[in-house]
C-alpha cells in the first residue's frame, strides 16, 4: 500500500513540476500584455489549456480511462485570475482534450474541468484577485472545495471505476493538488501584487509629473562631489531650452546665471554645501534659449552629509517668475508715474486756485450794484464750471495728460445751455477738428470759449429770434491752434473790444484779452454779420 502511495506521488510530481514553471511563465507573460486585456486574457487562457494539455499527457491513470493529472488546479486559478474569458479558453481546451482521450471517465473528467472554472469564477466574484491578490489560507480553502467538487463528481464513473479511484487517490489528492493551488496561486498573487504595486507607483510618478508642471516648477538633484546633476524636462523648458538641451551638470547651470547675480547665489549655494544652512530660497536671472533673460525662484536643500558635515548631495526645484518679476517693476513704475501724476494734481489745484483767486479779484472791481454782484457771482460760477470740466476730461484720457477739445465743447455748451436756457430757434454747431490740448492752453481756451459762447447767448440775439453759434478748433499749420467763435446776431457795439475795454460788465472781454495774450496768440474780431472771434497760438508740449 505504502509502495504505491509512492508511486502515485510520482507519477503526480510531473504535473506539479509543470503547474509552477508555465504559471511562472503566464506571469513573465502577462507582465508585457497588461495593457490589452483582452490579449492578455486570450492569451492566458491558451497557455493555461496548453499546460492542462501537457499535464493530461503525464497524467496518473488510476483505473482503466480515469486519469488523474492538473487539469482542475491549472484550469481553476486561470479563471480565478484571469476571468471568464481566460477560464474559458483553457478549460474548453482541456474538455476537449478529456473528450478526444475517452474512456469511461471521459464525461466526468470534462465535469471535473467545467465545476472547477465555475467555482473559480465565483470565487473571483468574492475574492476579487485583481484589486486583492488572496493569501495562502484563501487559497487553500478555495483548492480544497475545487478538488472535494471533483472527486464528488468522479462517483459518475460507470461499473464503480470512480468510487475505487478515489479510494486510491482520494486523500493524496486531497493533500497535494489544494497544495498546488496554493503554491501556483502564489506565484500568481505576487505577480498581481507586483502589477499592482507597480501600476500604483506610476500613477503617483504621473501624478507628481503633472502636479510639477502644472506649477511649472523643474527639478533638480546635484551630486555636489561629481558635480553631476539631474534636470527634469521641467527644468529645461522653464528657460525654454530642450531637455537635455544642455550637459547635466552643476557646471551648466553656473553658465547660465546672470553675472550680476552669480556672486549672491553662489554664496548661497556655498551656505548651504558647508552645513551653515539645511535649506535656501532665492531668486536670480538665468539666460534663456532666446537670449533673453528668465527671472528664477529656487529652492534648495541638503539631502546627504558626509562624516565632516559637508555636503554631498543638494535637492530642489526652481520655476519662472519673470512674469511676476515683470508686474511688480510695471507696478513700481505705475506707481512712480502716480506719485508724478499726484504732484502734478497739487500743482494744477494750487495754480487753478491762483486763477480763480484773480478772477474774483478782478470781478469785485466791477461790482457796483447788489445786482451786478448776483450776476458777478453767476459769471465766476461759470467760469469755475468751465475749469472744472479740463479736468473732468484730463481725467478721462487714458494717460491723464491731454484734452479731448471736442468732448469737452459738448459738455461746455450742454452745461451753458442748462444755466442759460436759450431761445428754441437757437442752434449750434461745433467742430473741434480732432483738437487735444494740454492742461496750460486747455484752461485759457476754457475761459475764453465760456465766455465768448456766453456772450454769444446772452447778446447775440436779444429778441430771441432765430440763430446759429459757431465754435470751432483746428489746425490752420502744423504746431498752430486756431479757435473761432461766431454768431449771426446783432453783431458787438461799435467801441467794444475784446482786451480793450475795462468798463463795468465787460470783463469777460477783458479776460479774453489777457488769456489770449497768456497763449501767445493773436486775437481777430469782426462785426459783419454778426460777430466773429478767430484766436490763432501756438501748440506747446503737454506739461
Amino acid at each position: 500500500m505504502d509502495s504505491r502511495l509512492i508511486q502515485d506521488l510520482m507519477a503526480l510530481a510531473p504535473n506539479l513540476g509543470l503547474l509552477v514553471a508555465l504559471t511562472a511563465l503566464s506571469g513573465s507573460h502577462a507582465n508585457s500584455l497588461r495593457r490589452k486585456p483582452l490579449v492578455d486574457a486570450i492569451a492566458q487562457g491558451l497557455i493555461f489549456g496548453f499546460a492542462s494539455v501537457l499535464g493530461m499527457l503525464v497524467a496518473l491513470e488510476v483505473e482503466p480511462g480515469v486519469f488523474f493529472d492538473g487539469r482542475s488546479v491549472m484550469t481553476s486559478l486561470c479563471a480565478l485570475y484571469f476571468g471568464p474569458v481566460s477560464g474559458g479558453i483553457a478549460g474548453l481546451m482541456a474538455i476537449a482534450f478529456r473528450l478526444f482521450q475517452g474512456g469511461p471517465g471521459a464525461l466526468g473528467g470534462s465535469l471535473v474541468v467545467a465545476s472547477s472554472v465555475a467555482l473559480a469564477l465565483a470565487a473571483r466574484r468574492e475574492y476579487e484577485p485583481q484589486r486583492n491578490p488572496p493569501g495562502p489560507g484563501k487559497l487553500f480553502a478555495f483548492g480544497l472545495v475545487v478538488h472535494a467538487a471533483m472527486l464528488a463528481l468522479l462517483m459518475i464513473v460507470p461499473a464503480g471505476a470512480g468510487y475505487r479511484a478515489v479510494g486510491r487517490v482520494g486523500l493524496l489528492v486531497m493533500l497535494l493538488f489544494p497544495l498546488a493551488t496554493v503554491l501556483g496561486g502564489a506565484i500568481l498573487s505576487n505577480r498581481e501584487k507586483t502589477a499592482l504595486a507597480l501600476e500604483a507607483l506610476k500613477r503617483s510618478d504621473e501624478r507628481f509629473r503633472l502636479s510639477m508642471e502644472a506649477t511649472g516648477e523643474g527639478l533638480w538633484d546635484w551630486d555636489v562631489v561629481r558635480d553631476l546633476t539631474y534636470y527634469s524636462p521641467a527644468y529645461y523648458r522653464v528657460a525654454g531650452y530642450e531637455p537635455g538641451e544642455f550637459p547635466a551638470t552643476g557646471d551648466s547651470w553656473r553658465k547660465l546665471i546672470h553675472p550680476d547675480d552669480l556672486e549672491r547665489v553662489l554664496g548661497t549655494n556655498q551656505a548651504c554645501i558647508d552645513g551653515a544652512r539645511e535649506s535656501f530660497e532665492i531668486e536670480y536671472r538665468i539666460r534663456a534659449k532666446s537670449g533673453g533673460w528668465k527671472w528664477i525662484a529656487a529652492r534648495g536643500m541638503c539631502a546627504k552629509r558626509a562624516p565632516d558635515g559637508r555636503a554631498l548631495r543638494l535637492v530642489g526645484a526652481h520655476a519662472d517668475i519673470t512674469p511676476r518679476k515683470e508686474a511688480e517693476e510695471a507696478l513700481r513704475a505705475n506707481l512712480a508715474e502716480k506719485e508724478v501724476l499726484l504732484r502734478e494734481v497739487h500743482h494744477r489745484v494750487k495754480n487753478n486756485l491762483n486763477v480763480i483767486s484773480s478772477l474774483l479779484s478782478l470781478q469785485s472791481s466791477s461790482i457796483g450794484s447788489p445786482e451786478e454782484a448776483v450776476e458777478a457771482f453767476r459769471n465766476s460760477a461759470d467760469r469755475v464750471m468751465a475749469m472744472a470740466l479740463v479736468h473732468e476730461e484730463i481725467y478721462r484720457s487714458p494717460d491723464h495728460s491731454g484734452v479731448d477739445m471736442g468732448a469737452y465743447l459738448e459738455h461746455l455748451v450742454g452745461r451753458l445751455a442748462q444755466i442759460h436756457p436759450p431761445s428754441p430757434d437757437l442752434r449750434f454747431e461745433l467742430d473741434a477738428g480732432g483738437v487735444e490740448l494740454g492742461l496750460n492752453e486747455s484752461i485759457p481756451c476754457a475761459i475764453i470759449l465760456n465766455e465768448l459762447v456766453t456772450n454769444a447767448m446772452k447778446h447775440a440775439f436779444p429778441e430771441g429770434g432765430a440763430g446759429t453759434i459757431r465754435v470751432s478748433l483746428r489746425h490752420p499749420a502744423e504746431g498752430r491752434v486756431e479757435l473761432a467763435v461766431s454768431d449771426d446776431g446783432v453783431g458787438l457795439p461799435e467801441g467794444v473790444a475784446p482786451g480793450k475795454s475795462h468798463e463795468r460788465g465787460r470783463l469777460g472781454l477783458t479776460l479774453v484779452g489777457l488769456l489770449v495774450g497768456q497763449l501767445d496768440g493773436e486775437l481777430a474780431a469782426s462785426r459783419e454779420s454778426g460777430t466773429a472771434y478767430r484766436i490763432e497760438f501756438p501748440l506747446r508740449p503737454y506739461t
